[in-house]
């Protein structure tokens, strides 16, 4: 009975754990300021952090581009941000390592489970900023699309540039059936958190020129 009752405290534990504050960090290599989140997926420590980057001329309740850097532990089969904060009826970025080791970036909406590609939001993979070592690897991605969309009824979502948003990730230890390819299948994740992202501090007043020379350094649609 015992081991039952702390088996299901840890399950608890791991499939909605929280998020920490969110912070601001200065990216030399892109030329970006983010505002990071780390997400745990594992009572030991491990965990994704999530970076966004914004521009700083950006007005409420209108969609804009953002840059995302996003830190994963090699033991992740997949993972995926929510641009809403949920699971369902909002942009999704899915991403795992390639049966090349090289990041893969899928778009996803899910009206109910499993998420289905979404073409109406886009990643754009930068070389700088991507990278990877014996422990961990990183993308640097713009995303077009990802801050608005249509929600039930026709009324449009923002998330606001000024101010926290609710966003959620999902993680699985499961690879996706074929690595190699953004539309694979999926398994249902094990883990996932939601927190409040702290975007006015993701504005850049450089934002612009960062994102075109970052293209210029041969930036692949996902």
């Amino acid at each position: 009975m015992f081991w039952n009752l702390l088996f299901a405290v840890i399950v608890t534990l791991l499939r909605s754990v929280s998020a920490a504050e969110s912070v601001a960090v200065h990216d030399a290599e892109t030329g970006l300021t983010y505002s990071q989140n780390f997400a745990l997926y594992k009572l030991d420590g491990r965990g994704i952090t999530f970076r966004i980057a914004i521009p700083s001329n950006v007005s409420s309740n209108s969609a804009y581009d953002a840059v995302v850097q996003v830190i994963i532990p090699n033991d992740v089969g997949w993972a995926g941000l929510a641009w809403g904060g949920s699971m369902t009826k909002n942009p999704l970025m899915v991403f795992w390592r390639g049966s090349n080791n090289q990041p893969v970036l899928s778009s996803r909406w899910a009206s109910h489970t499993p998420p289905q590609p979404y073409t109406t939001a886009t990643y754009t993979l930068f070389k700088t900023g991507t990278k990877s070592n014996s422990t961990h690897w990183q993308f640097t991605a713009l995303c077009m699309g990802c801050t608005s969309w249509a929600a039930d009824g026709g009324a449009v979502r923002y998330v606001q540039p000024n101010g926290g948003n609710r966003l959620a990730f999902a993680y699985s230890p499961t690879k996706p059936s074929n690595p190699s390819s953004p539309t694979s299948a999926i398994t249902v994740h094990d883990v996932h958190a939601y927190w409040n992202h702290d975007f006015s501090t993701a504005r850049n007043a450089g934002f612009e020129a960062a994102v075109q020379r970052l293209l210029g350094g041969q930036g692949v649609r996902a």
